[in-house]
This record gives structure tokens, C-alpha cells and sequence, in this order.
């Protein structure tokens, strides 16, 4: 799966975890990973960015993830994705970057 390009994302801790972004509905196989939605845009210059919406995590990627009524209102249209298969590394990466941004759809 080719995806749309790699997105950088700091944790609080400093450190940067490398993400691949892929259109929000993507169909993945069965697998674990800390992942990311976002609203993905083209700026006038060209460059990329993304807005962050929400970051979770999840023991199987396969099952889809929902394009909610508040991801809707955020113009959600990607899903970066960091495969982790161990539990407690998912949990320590997203608990890390949640920390460091204010997400528009995390409570």
C-alpha cells in the first residue's frame, strides 16, 4: 500500500514518530498501530499540512474506523498510521503525543 506520504508527529517526550498517511476509509489488514485523523490540505505553496482532528490507538487496524459526526465536522479525509504490534508501546506513543497537542476532537 503506497499511502498518501509520511507525516511527522513530536511527542511531548521530543521524540518523533513517522507516520504514513493514507485517505480516511482505507481498507487495512489485521494489525496493530497508534494512528492519527486528520484534515489534509494543499497550502498555495504547495506543501501539505494537516490539521490534527483525533489520535487513537488500536490491536487490529481492520476494523474500520468510523468517520464520526465530529470528524465530518472537521473535514477529516486522512488517517496516518505508525504500526505498533505491542499493546503497551501504542499506549506509551499515543499517551506521549497526546500530551503535546491540543487535538480537536480528544477530550
Amino acid at each position: 500500500m503506497d499511502g498518501l506520504g509520511n507525516v511527522r508527529i513530536k511527542g511531548i517526550s521530543g521524540k518523533e514518530y513517522k507516520f504514513r498517511a493514507y485517505p480516511l476509509g482505507t481498507k487495512f489488514d489485521n494489525f496493530g498501530a497508534v494512528y492519527f485523523i486528520t484534515s489534509r490540505n494543499q497550502n498555495p505553496d504547495g506543501r501539505i499540512a494537516h490539521s490534527r482532528i483525533f489520535c487513537g490507538r488500536t490491536s487490529d487496524l481492520s476494523i474500520r474506523i468510523h468517520n464520526t459526526p465530529s470528524f465530518k465536522e472537521n473535514n477529516a479525509n486522512c488517517i496516518c498510521i505508525l504500526p505498533q504490534e505491542d499493546k503497551d508501546s501504542r499506549t506509551e506513543i499515543e499517551s506521549d503525543i497526546k500530551q503535546n497537542y491540543t487535538l480537536l476532537c480528544n477530550a
